[in-house]
């Protein structure tokens, strides 16, 4: 049977993507993953502290919302510059950048004296975020082949979720003291970037065509649905971890006692983000399992709305979320050509970001509207019903192109 690893994608004399010492394929995606890991924990550290933000940095629930939402606002505008950054200067001066901002504005939110400041450091680290999100992205797609790409995808993209996890266990030992949990997630992206300067020593230079700052006509409607989809996805994600610790303490749990069962989500995603995407493709049926699993997420998440054992439906609702998310990554690097993908995954990430920029707040305003600390999880399970239609037209618009397109 044939490796599903194949061999290296580049570099002369034996040289990695990133290192001149070579460090392998996979541990590079290693290095990648625990940038992720600190931009997961940054994400959610607004949620973690959600009641001890409100009368304080946040004057209802949102502007809390606002809060969350701020972080992907700024990839709106800078998701397609980003792509061409990536053509013109390459990865590692684009990544070391994008973390770079993430501890800077990390540490402006944490001096933050009001709103105002707060939204500013959340747009800086929210640019950051934006740089290393599209940059990592497109480094696996550039280094890896067949079966490999989702389970290279889904080590590197499992380390949001569990910077996540990570953040909703650590911030309720700060207690009321938010601005330390707010230090700690600056400190986090800090120590990512002095990881990534002293191991990313080169950017790797593809041969062949060179980049195109626009895609393929027949690339076009296959992207964005796929971008829909994506938007959806993470925006559901967000704010099931972002809203289910209220959610847990209206319904009598500790704050702690919530952090950890929200954590649940975070954790259990775990087990087969690296796998069940590069099992599904093994099978043949990654848009079946794609599918099949955006159902169950939108039926643990609805099932923990109304009153079921959080216990049980949150880490179903997280094992769930695991195999879509490398999947749809694989999708959107079979729709794009190697000329194009620098520009694509900033298409692809515009809508991704304005899918975490206006979803949460969406969440936080049918909290506010209804006085149902459940709504937001319902309003989420909504988000993700909405990306069936996006998969749908994906599937068709792809069996529409010429096989000589492809």
């Amino acid at each position: 049977m044939a490796s599903v690893l194949p061999g290296r994608t580049g570099g002369r004399n034996g040289q990695d993507e990133f290192g001149q010492m070579g460090m392998g394929r996979w541990g590079e995606v290693g290095v990648l993953a625990v940038a992720r890991m600190s931009m997961g924990a940054q994400l959610q550290v607004v949620g973690a502290l959600g009641p001890l933000l409100i009368g304080t940095l946040a004057a209802d629930w949102a502007a809390l919302g606002s809060l969350i939402g701020a972080y992907s606002l700024a990839g709106i505008v800078m998701a397609l510059p980003a792509g061409m950054l990536l053509a013109r200067l390459g990865d590692r001066p684009v990544v070391l950048a994008g973390v770079g901002l993430m501890g800077l504005g990390g540490m402006i939110l944490a001096i933050s004296p009001d709103f105002s400041t707060a939204i500013a450091g959340r747009l800086v680290s929210g640019v950051g975020g934006t740089l290393l999100t599209i940059a990592g992205a497109k480094m696996v797609l550039d280094r890896f082949t067949g079966p490999a790409v989702a389970m290279a995808m889904g080590m590197m993209l499992m380390a949001w979720p569990f910077g996540i996890g990570l953040a909703l266990l650590v911030i309720p030992l700060f207690g009321e003291e938010w601005r330390l949990g707010l230090w700690w997630s600056a400190g986090f992206c800090i120590l990512a970037f002095l990881l990534l300067v002293v191991t990313i020593r080169r950017s790797r230079t593809v041969a062949g065509q060179p980049p195109r700052l626009s895609l393929h006509r027949h690339e076009w409607l296959p992207l964005l649905a796929l971008g829909v989809v994506w938007a959806g996805y993470n925006a559901a994600f967000a704010v099931a971890v972002g809203f289910t610790p209220a959610f847990l303490v209206a319904g009598g749990a500790s704050r702690a006692e919530a952090g950890m069962l929200a954590s649940l989500i975070g954790f259990s995603i775990l087990p087969l983000q690296p796998f069940g995407g590069a099992l599904a493709e093994r099978l043949g049926r990654p848009m079946l399992a794609t599918v099949a699993c955006i159902v169950g997420m939108v039926a643990a998440l609805a099932a923990t709305a109304l009153g079921a054992p959080a216990w049980l439906t949150l880490p179903l609702f997280g094992l769930l979320a695991a195999p879509p998310s490398s999947l749809i990554m694989v999708f959107a690097g079979k729709v794009l050509s190697a000329e194009t993908r620098a520009f694509g995954m900033g298409v692809l990430y515009t809508l991704f970001y304005l899918g975490l920029a206006l979803l949460p707040p969406v969440a936080g305003w049918v909290r506010d509207l209804t006085g149902s600390a459940g709504a937001p999880l319902l309003a989420a399970a909504g988000f993700l019903a909405f990306c069936l239609i996006g998969l749908a037209v994906h599937a068709a618009a792809t069996r529409t192109v010429p096989a000589a397109a492809r």
